[in-house]
């Protein structure tokens, strides 16, 4: 581990290191470029997910600062939300979640889980389309995030709200995880003599890319990071990432800086927008799942893995080179969006 790192409050709530696998069945499928996956679908928080790594960061520093509540929301099916509960209920944290309606707010995949997990989840008839039409409304989510904590408040608990935002610790502490990743996958790829690769990751927020990034960078690797956008069109994600890039490694105290320019973005694989799959992204669903029975999830990893096959079908990529795919979970997505699947 990064000696900085060490030094950070830290709550224990993955599995790790997560594995990293060869995919010799999806590599032949494409032509023979060696493929391998990093299996953060394997942390072990509620069916696990990229979420964990910032979590045990997060939530170990909420505790720190005296909070013992946490208020946060995203989309009906965030892989955040669940993980963030499944988290909390681990550590004796009180949740309380706003949601926006997102394509599937049925009780289902997501908010089935959090219907056993017990949480408080609130379903705004604002949905994710109408935020992004209207930036606007996330001052009226933003609203009854405030309204939840006063509740909270009133239960004589002490709420962090936690927006997801670029102004709070999400966007410096959350980032962390993913640079002690970094250090985790790099020693991973020295042991199997690997020393240049390209590593493949879908990006929404942009946390979990900017501590990779941030990590491989520090650490003076030569493995590039592609990110496939979910969501947002490259000179929106591109920032993004780097500034939570920079927050983690000044947190760190580290003299490292991640620039927007030298990233590497490819933001044509998003479809008509979050959440809604492509035909592509159920294709390499299906693909992987018959290649090498790993399941992917409809909202970030199914397009990431669909932007992937078209590289590698148009020689973006350098054959000498193998790619390294993070899987960063997502899995109980699969059963809300049954309909697209099986159509």
């Amino acid at each position: 581990m990064i000696p900085e790192i060490a030094a950070l409050p830290r709550a224990n709530l993955g599995l790790y290191p997560t594995p990293l696998v060869a995919a010799p069945k999806l590599s032949a499928f494409l032509g023979g470029l060696p493929i391998y996956f990093k299996r953060d679908d394997l942390t072990g928080l509620a069916l696990g997910g990229n979420k964990c790594r910032k979590l045990e960061f997060l939530l170990a520093e909420v505790i720190h600062q005296g909070y013992n509540a946490v208020v946060s929301g995203a989309s009906s099916q965030s892989n955040w939300c669940l993980q963030l509960a499944a988290a909390a209920r681990r550590l004796g944290i009180v949740t309380s979640f706003v949601v926006r309606t997102g394509v599937h707010a049925e009780i289902q995949g997501n908010l089935l889980l959090h219907r056993i997990l017990g949480s408080d989840v609130e379903i705004l008839s604002i949905t994710d389309r109408d935020v992004a039409k209207n930036p606007r409304l996330s001052e009226d989510v933003m609203q009854r995030f405030q309204s939840a904590a006063v509740t909270l408040q009133a239960r004589g608990l002490r709420p962090f709200v936690m927006d997801m935002g670029l102004s709070n610790i999400y966007s410096s502490v959350g980032p962390v995880g993913w640079v002690n990743a970094a250090d985790e996958l790099a020693g991973q790829l020295r042991s199997q003599g690997i020393s240049s690769a390209y590593v493949v990751l879908a990006g929404g927020g942009g946390g979990t890319a900017g501590g990779l990034i941030a990590g491989l960078k520090h650490l003076g690797t030569d493995y590039e990071v592609v990110t496939f956008s979910i969501a947002r069109k490259k000179e929106m994600l591109a920032p993004s990432i780097a500034t939570q890039a920079n927050a983690a490694l000044g947190l760190l105290n580290l003299p490292t800086k991640v620039a927007a320019e030298e990233l590497r973005i490819e933001d044509s694989f998003i479809g008509p927008g979050y959440g809604i799959p492509t035909n592509e992204c159920l294709d390499a669903i299906r693909i992987v799942a018959r290649t090498e029975a790993i399941f992917l999830d409809p909202v970030y990893t199914g397009k990431a893995m669909a932007g992937l096959i078209e590289w590698v079908k148009t020689g973006r990529f350098d054959s000498k080179r193998p790619i390294v795919f993070v899987h960063t979970g997502g899995i109980p997505a699969l059963f809300a969006y049954y309909e697209e699947l099986t159509a």
